[in-house]
């Protein structure tokens, strides 16, 4: 080989080195892990919140308790029809669920799915709440009912007070016709709320629910009272030996405020 092609070689093989060297070094700048900052102050690099959640340490809502089920049932009501009720229980101090978001699901005796009724409700730190779903078709025998909870979009309630919403004189009447839940509301805070929701559950002498119902009621000023009636217009299938009647209102929810005099009122939690 002469001398001149060993120069243009090796040439060549210098030249293929610097390529190689430079091609590392763009891959290890490019590949290299970004050094995680958890304290800048902004929702960055993969984080669920501000420096926090994903490679930073789990954000404070994500070490919330789960929401409990404490019980679920589908009620049969008519022909083809169930309502279905659940109730769950929030065993944090300091964190409410905004969002909740749910579903039922129905299977018949070979464990097969009848039907899956989906929704979204809320609820508050320590606090125990119904949800409620009624005239739901359903063609097959039911054999066993389930509550999931989906996903929860938790906010923390700083100096949280709730509603102060008083049941009167709840009251219960049964007859092989029908029956009737009622009862006087007394919004007893110093708010004025667009929706207050009116919610009865029918239990027998074993704490089993017979009946489960809800109503809505609209522009509740603050101390006013207001009567109401919750009917079920078919024979419920037991002997009623309790109700229990709460009311709610959703106070994550800007719109639920009544504006008075131009201006919304101040709501009573801060976030």
């Amino acid at each position: 080989m002469s001398r001149y092609i060993k120069k243009r070689l090796a040439i060549g093989f210098v030249y293929l080195l610097i390529l190689a060297i430079i091609a590392g070094v763009v891959y290890l700048i490019i590949t290299r892990p970004s050094v995680t900052t958890c304290s800048d102050n902004i929702k960055n690099q993969g984080e669920d919140g501000i420096d926090c959640g994903g490679p930073c340490s789990p954000c404070e809502w994500q070490l919330q308790e789960d929401i409990e089920v404490v019980w679920v049932k589908a009620i049969k009501t008519q022909k083809d029809y169930v309502d279905l009720a659940a109730k769950i229980r929030n065993p944090n101090n300091d964190f409410g669920a905004k969002v909740i978001n749910y579903e039922f699901d129905l299977y018949n005796d070979k464990e097969e799915l009848i039907t899956s009724v989906k929704g979204n409700s809320y609820i508050f730190p320590k606090d125990s709440r119904y949800v409620i779903k009624q005239k739901i078709p359903v063609f097959e025998k039911i054999d066993k009912t389930e509550f999931k909870i989906n996903s929860v979009e938790w906010q923390e309630l700083v100096s949280y007070e709730e509603p102060d919403l008083l049941i009167r004189n709840p009251q219960f009447e049964q007859s092989p016709s029908k029956t009737e839940a009622i009862g006087t509301l007394e919004n007893k805070s110093n708010y004025d709320f667009n929706i207050i929701n009116i919610l009865a559950v029918l239990f027998d002498k074993d704490d089993e629910a017979l009946a489960a119902g809800e109503m809505e009621l609209k522009t509740i000023l603050s101390q006013e009272s207001r009567y109401f009636k919750i009917n079920w217009a078919f024979p419920v299938g037991g002997e009623v030996k309790k109700a229990d009647i709460t009311a709610e209102t959703n106070i994550f929810l800007d719109e639920n405020f009544m504006k008075r005099y131009g201006g919304d009122q101040e709501k009573f939690q801060e976030y």
